[in-house]
């Protein structure tokens, strides 16, 4: 097989493409507007969760270089989505944890699953690769209905955001 690097290039250009499309999507039938901050913020606290790592205000306007009101507001926005929750750390009830909720961790797991299935659908070589690896972990993760992003029905993300937002409700109001 001859591969040339202008065709990585094209096909990381794709998937770039529909991972941009699929945003767009959801942020139109969901109507949760997520600008880069947010989705940053969003990945960074799902991240420090999974490594076991506490993220706090501060960390976060230190992370980002960005005045702690502006994380503050968009850390309201995220929770009135029910995609964050503050908790107080340990002892000292001046300082507050941030971490990611039952919903956004699901809605994290769908949003991976569906790049690393559009990755398989793009690049045969990829999915000869990898693809019986990662088919075990959807069977195991009951992930296999996940679509592409590019075989989508957007309202299959409307329709879950909804029931896991609806479900796993948030009754944090304010950061404090």
């Amino acid at each position: 097989m001859d591969v040339k690097y202008l065709d990585i290039v094209k096909k990381v250009a794709e998937l770039d493409v529909e991972c941009a499309k699929a945003q767009f999507m959801f942020e139109k039938s969901t109507g949760l507007k997520v600008d880069k901050m947010t989705d940053f913020i969003m990945k960074f606290v799902y991240t420090e969760d999974l490594n076991d790592r506490a993220v706090t205000i501060t960390i976060l306007a230190n992370t980002t270089m960005s005045n702690e009101n502006t994380i503050r507001k968009k850390l309201n926005h995220l929770m009135e989505h029910n995609l964050i929750e503050i908790c107080k750390c340990g002892c000292d009830g001046r300082t507050k944890k941030i971490l990611p909720t039952i919903v956004l961790k699901k809605i994290m797991l769908i949003d991976t699953t569906a790049k690393i299935k559009t990755v398989e659908s793009l690049s045969k070589p990829f999915k000869e690769v990898f693809g019986e690896f990662f088919a075990r972990f959807y069977k195991k993760l009951n992930l296999h209905d996940i679509p592409t992003y590019h075989q989508t029905n957007y309202g299959f993300y409307n329709e879950n955001f909804l029931y896991l937002k609806n479900r796993y409700k948030n009754t944090h109001k304010k950061l404090g």
